[in-house]
């Protein structure tokens, strides 16, 4: 099997082109461009290295979120179209999954945690065993300061912390452990190896079936919502 993922979760950018249990080849980057930018010029990189075409790949994998709205909708939009032109399946891998897979083999349990600003957090936890993970916390949006209450109520000890917010997060639960620089972001390798798992427990879906996973409303769409309330509210008095 044949996959090829991209990941444009935040702000580091990837794809890889993953073959029958090994990731043949991964572009990464973080520039600090955008991903409309980048993402396809890491897809063209991926193919021209590994010595595959859009004609060969089987599935096609994505990071369907939680993580920056503008970038989750870039590589959905990126992947349906090449899954639409060659009818091949998709793989809507959940970020905290990619995140967490390679920390798979270290016997630990895993916090995930990505900036949700405002000293909140989007956070998911894994407890890992033989390299098999175990979802224990569902993913949810926590200011810092309840985050050490919710890894105590999921039983979790001995703590690794991946993700962009993991530095902060170390710091607010007792005992845990920032797994360091190399596990801030999600790498499209990652993304291959769980596509692979999904595909063989029949987690696949059509591109037309792809969809990104939102833990709140952008800051736009509550903006526009607040906008409203405030028309609703100027309008009812007005009519009375």
């Amino acid at each position: 099997m044949i996959i090829l993922a991209v990941d444009s979760s935040s702000a580091a950018g990837s794809a890889a082109i993953y073959r029958d249990g090994q990731v043949l080849y991964e572009a990464y980057a973080n520039e600090g461009l955008t991903h409309s930018q980048t993402l396809l010029v890491r897809c063209d990189e991926a193919f021209r290295n590994s010595g595959m075409s859009p004609g060969n790949v089987d599935v096609y994998a994505v990071t369907a979120g939680p993580g920056s709205f503008t970038g989750l909708r870039i590589g959905m939009g990126l992947v349906k179209g090449m899954a639409f032109a060659s009818d091949a399946k998709c793989a809507a891998v959940p970020t905290f999954l990619a995140l967490a897979q390679p920390l798979a083999g270290s016997g630990r349990d895993i916090l995930t945690v990505l900036d949700a600003r405002q000293k909140r957090v989007y956070c998911s936890a894994f407890r890992s065993d033989n390299g098999v993970l175990e979802k224990v916390m569902e993913d949810c949006v926590l200011p810092l300061t309840e985050l050490n209450m919710a890894v105590k109520e999921c039983g979790l000890e001995n703590v690794l912390v991946a993700g962009d917010a993991s530095a902060q997060a170390a710091e607010a639960v007792d005992g845990a452990e920032d797994a360091g620089e190399e596990y801030r972001y999600v790498h499209a390798g990652q993304v291959c190896i769980a596509a692979a798992q999904m595909a063989e427990r029949g987690e696949l879906c059509s591109a037309d079936e792809l969809r990104p996973f939102y833990l709140q409303l952008s800051q736009a769409e509550r903006n526009r919502l607040n906008n409203d309330d405030k028309e609703s509210a100027g309008n009812e008095t007005h009519d009375r």
